[in-house]
């Protein structure tokens, strides 16, 4: 998490984000989630809230409190709310007063930053395919639908106030989408954003008072129930559209980013500055007021300029001004990721891997060489949990070990060609986007690691074991041109089981591979069961295992005058490769 190493700068700035943020949330047309995507943030966002979970529940509750704020990046969050929450009682009054007296060019800055958050989207969007193409007509066409359509009557049913809530928190996730003109649509916003916050405001200014008359006051407590079921709603909203967004820009992202530049796109219909004010109005044609005395507003009836008038010409500076917002919100996110060093954390995949070389070898590497980077064991249960890995924006790549080096492919976006060659992975690399690439560096230490242990009589070898690493070493000695055969428990068609192995066999495969985790600690007195007897000085037995350094197969090797080898060489060999992958 980047929590801990935000300058005072960087959290004034989310801070100021926040504002941005809560003043865009309560204008109807404006959404809270453009400012996120344009200021960049929005994918740190989405990760944080996500983080809002059960685990982070049971965090709270067992008291670990500094744990639970680390885990849901509660800096980041806290700072961002304390901007929405200081723009709602200030910035939003200021931007209320603002659309009273100068309406047409607080339209028309809004327009600019819409129109110059789609320019800063599409400049890096390269994925241009029909699919994304057929995505962003579809997110233009719906932005445009919304902003026609007719808006309901209000509706204060406690469950449909709850829905409003998970609808209306849209914007804030879902940029171009306006949470506050949806509630317009739905015939809730006033009774949502004004009369249930006025009616908090008073109970507050009654309490301090210490006037509890209020709770006789039967409107007054089901103003104040609707406002705690809307507000129990948009928490709702927020973490379950957090995790749902999470996992379609973790998949899908260019399909992701391609709806939502339609959805940016059609949302210009909205905001469109040239616009008159439609007031509902009751039977009579009376213009409706809500409780402050303010007209209701119900849709807008836009129209094209005239281009005749001073006033045209002073919005369209004021689009000018707002595409100028955005590109300088641009200039100073690139500046600050220039100056802002992230600690990027690399790790290893497995399962039981506390005995673990990695990470003491690459701690310290880490140390030796002053580089900012944290080496963490992933140890999982099973394979579904890796997506819980993957959601860290920190994670810049992992090693794979048993038993997840077939079963992790699943989840990647890419794989290395020879990685696809060889059908196993040890290596994860994750490029820009989170997107997840696999490579096979095992190949590579075994081979540089077998070389000099290799004799003229060595032209076959018994690979002990048909798991993900005996696929790599199938490879490497593929390409050493020395024939293999596949020794296994439960043979295939061209494999060997245990019982097959007779002197003949053995006198003809002179390099012995162990691919199993027989013998590894703490159970080191178990080994591949072959018949050790038959082992001549010209054989050379390798043991991909390293702890302990002398396994049982190596020892019963060595006894009858063979080479013997373990898989630390290998090990240091691929774990330089990995390095080198990662920082390609």
């Amino acid at each position: 998490m980047q929590q801990s190493t935000r300058t005072f700068t960087d959290r004034l700035f989310l801070v100021i984000k926040g504002l941005a943020m809560g003043a865009a949330n309560k204008v109807p047309g404006v959404s809270g989630g453009v400012v996120a995507f344009v200021a960049g943030f929005y994918e740190e966002f989405i990760y944080s809230l996500q983080k809002i979970n059960f685990k982070a529940f049971k965090l709270f509750i067992n008291f670990r409190f500094k744990s639970f704020w680390r885990y849901i990046n509660g800096r980041f969050l806290g700072l961002l709310i304390l901007g929405m929450l200081i723009s709602y009682f200030s910035v939003s009054k200021i931007l209320d007063y603002l659309i009273i007296h100068y309406e047409l060019y607080v339209w028309a800055a809004f327009f600019g930053m819409i129109m110059g958050s789609i320019y800063y989207i599409v400049k890096d969007f390269n994925d241009w395919n029909r699919r994304n193409i057929c995505l962003i007509i579809i997110g233009i066409v719906v932005g445009v639908s919304i902003s026609l359509l007719a808006p309901a009557k209000e509706n204060d049913n406690l469950w449909f106030v709850f829905i409003c809530g998970i609808i209306g928190v849209s914007g804030m996730t879902l940029p171009g989408l306006s949470g506050s003109f949806i509630l317009i649509l739905l015939g809730n916003y006033v009774l949502l954003l004004v009369d249930s916050v006025n009616a908090l405001y008073d109970t507050i200014a009654d309490l301090i008072r210490w006037d509890l008359s209020f709770i006789e006051d039967a409107h007054r407590i089901r103003l104040l129930k609707v406002l705690i079921v809307f507000s129990l709603g948009s928490l709702t909203g927020l973490v379950t559209l957090s995790h749902f967004l999470g996992y379609v820009l973790k998949h899908y992202k260019n399909a992701t980013f391609a709806a939502i530049i339609g959805f940016i796109t059609g949302s210009l219909g909205v905001v469109w500055p040239w616009k008159n004010k439609i007031y509902k109005v009751d039977t009579l044609g009376n213009i409706q007021i809500d409780a402050l005395g303010n007209p209701i507003l119900d849709n807008y009836d836009r129209y094209f300029p005239d281009f005749t008038t001073i006033e045209t010409y002073i919005g369209i500076f004021y689009i000018l001004v707002g595409i100028g917002i955005v590109l300088w919100l641009e200039w100073y996110g690139q500046k600050n990721a220039k100056n802002f060093k992230m600690k990027k954390i690399y790790g290893l995949l497995g399962r039981n891997i506390s005995y673990s070389f990695s990470k003491g070898y690459f701690s310290e590497k880490f140390e030796k060489e002053n580089l900012d980077c944290e080496y963490n064991n992933f140890d999982l249960t099973q394979i579904k949990d890796f997506i819980e890995v993957t959601k860290d924006p920190d994670v810049q790549g992992l090693n794979v070990t048993i038993p997840y080096k077939e079963e992790v492919i699943q989840y990647m976006d890419d794989l290395d060609p020879i990685a696809k060659e060889i059908g196993a992975i040890n290596v994860i690399k994750f490029d820009k986007g989170q997107k997840l690439k696999g490579y096979n560096s095992d190949y590579y230490g075994f081979t540089e690691s077998l070389k000099p242990l290799l004799n003229k009589t060595i032209k076959k070898a018994l690979i002990l074991g048909t798991g993900g690493a005996s696929k790599a070493i199938a490879y490497a000695l593929n390409h050493l041109n020395i024939d293999y055969t596949f020794v296994s428990r439960n043979p295939d068609f061209n494999e060997l089981s245990y019982s097959d192995l007779d002197e003949d066999i053995i006198q003809a495969y002179k390099l012995i591979i162990n691919c199993t985790p027989l013998g590894t600690h703490p159970n080191i007195h178990n080994y591949p069961d072959i018949p050790y007897e038959y082992i001549t000085k010209n054989h050379v037995l390798y043991d991909l295992i390293y702890n302990p350094d002398e396994t049982t197969f190596m020892s019963k090797g060595k006894e009858e005058g063979a080479t013997v080898s373990n898989g630390l060489q290998m090990l240091i060999l691929q774990a330089e490769k990995a390095w080198e992958i990662w920082n390609m």
